[in-house]
């Protein structure tokens, strides 16, 4: 069966992660495929035409495979993407990163106090750590950051630390209620109002740092997103999962997820 895939999809590599982010848009549901899976999935996704893959999770960083998987894609000639929490940056993936040319957006979310509370644990110090490692190596990487309500000052602090940091790519995501955010929408969710001053702010933030900034605004909630998901569904997600278009499932083992416990998250 051929499917009209975009030229790039993200791919779930696991549902584990190692963060309990209150706005994820897909938390841990316990499917975590082995590399065998995974490579037979991305010889599918060559087959459909698909160009780049954009590793995604969960938190991708914690598969051990994850090096593996970039260099497949490479040795097909493809491209890939990478999005962390930036909190487990393994001795493996630096180089694989920097042999796969991917690109990686790493996700920040404000300063220390308001990214671990956003984060559900003690995590900026890593994240940042991190980041400065990427950067170091020359790996192109960008932030990305998610405002929620009551943390619209994050914006300004955010540009300044990209400039101090040297980051070229910033991307602002304005919190939409999909995954844990269908739960947490009371306490984070965006008013009309609110919503439509962020993005005014991003956009006289990108109009003021052009040329030492890239500025975006992403709205996930503007245009579905092709994703392969950790069990093998390949979906078109929406503003929320009642909304998501089911395209198809990838021939082979499927990985039934199961629920798990906050206490088992991932160090």
């Amino acid at each position: 069966m051929k499917l009209h895939l975009p030229a790039m999809v993200c791919f779930r590599v696991t549902r584990y992660c190692n963060a309990r982010c209150g706005f994820c848009l897909a938390p841990p549901d316990g499917a975590h495929p082995p590399a065998h899976v995974l490579m037979q999935r991305l010889d599918w996704l060559a087959g459909q035409g698909v160009r780049t893959i954009h590793f995604c999770g969960g938190e991708p960083t914690i598969h051990p495979a994850l090096p593996e998987l970039l260099a497949h894609v490479r040795a097909q000639g493809g491209g890939s993407r990478l999005t962390t929490n930036g909190i487990a940056l393994p001795d493996r993936l630096l180089p694989a990163l920097g042999a796969a040319r991917t690109r990686v957006k790493l996700s920040l979310h404000g300063d220390r106090a308001h990214h671990d509370a956003v984060v559900g644990r003690a995590a900026f110090d890593l994240a940042t750590r991190h980041l400065r490692s990427l950067l170091m190596a020359g790996i192109p990487t960008g932030i990305q950051t998610t405002v929620v309500s009551g943390g619209e000052w994050v914006l300004d602090w955010m540009a300044d630390f990209c400039l101090a940091e040297g980051v070229p790519q910033w991307c602002v995501l304005p919190f939409i209620p999909r995954g844990s955010g269908y739960r947490t929408q009371g306490e984070y969710g965006l008013t009309p109002a609110q919503r439509a001053q962020a993005h005014e702010r991003v956009r006289r933030l990108r109009h003021t740092l052009r040329g030492r900034l890239d500025v975006r605004w992403l709205d996930f909630s503007a245009q579905p997103l092709p994703v392969v998901e950790a069990d093998g569904r390949v979906l078109l997600e929406r503003a929320s999962e009642s909304l998501d278009t089911l395209l198809y499932t990838i021939p082979g083992y499927t990985v039934p997820p199961k629920r798990i416990p906050d206490s088992s998250i991932q160090r």
